[in-house]
């Protein structure tokens, strides 16, 4: 088997990789295509037939360079709750509305005074917001251009796994997987079926909805490949770090920070502005865990990078960030903030400004300001789980930060642990691809994988305790200016 290997498509919001796994479940090569997102007026938006010509062009590579014959299996993982609708011969009806995307919040407003938030919260373990799929669909239902698809039942909806499986498929498979079905604000995560009251008080149709299933799944073959499986990148990068234990916790830290505390077989309810999902689905076994979604991180960098371009390079950021001299607080709420505060009203402010900052200032805040974040989140889980926090596995591009890592670690004060392969939340959906195939077993994974670097507390208690009162400050202020 030396020579079998497994492909898994990684598509996230500003690019789409393909990454090959070999029979160690190693990873040997990575191939990627970047898209822009397109902002109009307060809309984040995505071309998805943009997105699935640069998904197949990658793979054709991938599968061109590895022969088909020695390609064992195919996984996929993808940006959740951006929403595509499309006819039944695949090609979009409109743009696809980003995860990030909050002009659809006034219909969420409205559902807010009808009195659905509670019902939302016990059925589908999420909050009622616009980052999630039900109001971007309604959204797409109330556009006038799109009644005659509607009334021609030509028109489906999907987020990206179904849309991109739906095209590798040729249109044979219209399916989801319960992950990414979870995140749609239409699930219900205790039965693992669409909850047709919401369907009923949403009026979305049903027959517009991917047929729900496992993680690991017989989706669909590509080019003679099978399609093994399909979840969402966040719940991959947990399966990829492989924190299969309760109280396991892992943070990606990507265009957004997400944090995933596995807590098994319990869909842990949160009163705090967490949000309980499905962590994966194997053997008919639903595992829950507990997320807090943090709508700007990376994208923070790269906003220092295009617009004010203070940076030439996201790596960069780094060793200008340890130049500064002083501390300020930066809190990015270009989006709103996401959990635990869940305030998409609130946007993005600085302060502690004076005469004397320089740009070496303004990088250091906003790296502080990714970790700030995720403090937030993690405390909660903490006091909200009881579940003591021994240690943090890492992932996502700003991983790589050892500035913001450290600072993280300080904040946290536990060890943050990161593997070998940065390409997290792909190993993932290449695992469950080849979890009982190419590879025999989960401990067979386990012994092929390996911590490349450890991040300790280095900075006193009292001073990280500073400075997060000073950022709780900082994001109350925020939040009284809208």
């Amino acid at each position: 088997m030396k020579d079998k290997y497994i492909l898994s498509i990684d598509q996230g919001t500003t690019s789409s990789r393909v990454v090959v796994l070999d029979y160690k479940a190693n990873l040997v090569k990575i191939y990627s295509h970047h898209f822009e997102q397109i902002h109009k007026h307060n809309a984040v938006l995505q071309d998805a037939n943009v997105i699935f010509n640069g998904v197949k062009s990658i793979l054709d590579q991938a599968i061109h360079d590895f022969k088909k014959e020695n390609i064992i299996a195919i996984g996929i993982t993808n940006q959740r709750e951006t929403t595509v609708i499309f006819n039944r011969e695949g090609n979009p009806l409109d743009y696809s509305i980003s995860w990030q995307s909050k002009h659809t919040q006034e219909i969420c407003d409205s559902w807010k005074t009808l009195g659905y938030e509670p019902y939302i919260k016990e059925t589908t373990g999420l909050e009622l917001n616009a980052y999630f799929s039900a109001s971007k669909m309604v959204h797409f239902l109330n556009m006038p251009k799109l009644k005659p698809y509607l009334l021609n039942n030509d028109a489906l909806f999907g987020t990206m796994d179904t849309y991109l499986l739906y095209r590798l498929t040729d249109g044979h498979a219209f399916y989801t997987d319960i992950t990414n079905a979870s995140r749609t604000m239409l699930l219900d995560i205790h039965s693992g079926t669409y909850d047709e009251k919401l369907l009923s008080l949403f009026n979305i149709p049903k027959h517009m909805l991917p047929e729900v299933k496992p993680n690991q799944y017989d989706f669909g073959s590509y080019q003679g490949i099978p399609i093994k499986a399909m979840i969402g990148d966040q719940q991959s990068a947990l399966f990829g770090h492989l924190a299969f234990q309760k109280g396991n916790m892992k943070v990606t830290y990507g265009t957004g920070a997400f944090i995933l505390m596995n807590t098994g077989l319990e869909a842990f309810k949160s009163n705090t502005g967490l949000i309980t999902t499905i962590a994966y689905q194997l053997d008919n076994q639903i595992y829950y865990a507990i997320e807090g979604s943090i709508f700007v991180a990376g994208s923070s960098v790269k906003w220092l990078r295009d617009k004010l371009e203070v940076i030439q390079t996201s790596a960069e950021s780094e060793s200008l960030a340890k130049q500064s001299k002083k501390r300020m607080y930066f809190v990015p709420a270009f989006v709103g903030l996401g959990a635990p505060y869940w305030d998409t009203k609130v946007r993005g402010s600085m302060f502690g400004i004076t005469e004397d900052v320089t740009k070496h200032d303004i990088i250091k805040a906003t790296l502080d300001a990714i970790a700030y974040q995720v403090k937030d989140v993690v405390d909660v889980m903490i006091k909200e789980s009881k579940t003591p926090l021994e240690s943090v596995y890492i992932d996502g591009g700003a991983s790589d930060n050892n500035y913001l890592m450290q600072f993280q670690s300080d904040l946290l004060r536990c060890p943050l642990i990161k593997p070998k392969e940065t390409e997290i939340t792909a190993l993932g959906a290449g695992f469950m691809a080849g979890l009982g195939g190419l590879y025999k077993d989960i401990d067979y994974i386990k012994s092929n994988q390996s911590i490349i670097k450890t991040f300790k507390p280095m900075s006193s208690y009292k001073t990280s305790v500073e400075l997060h009162s000073g950022w709780k400050k900082a994001v109350k202020s925020a939040q009284t200016f809208k």
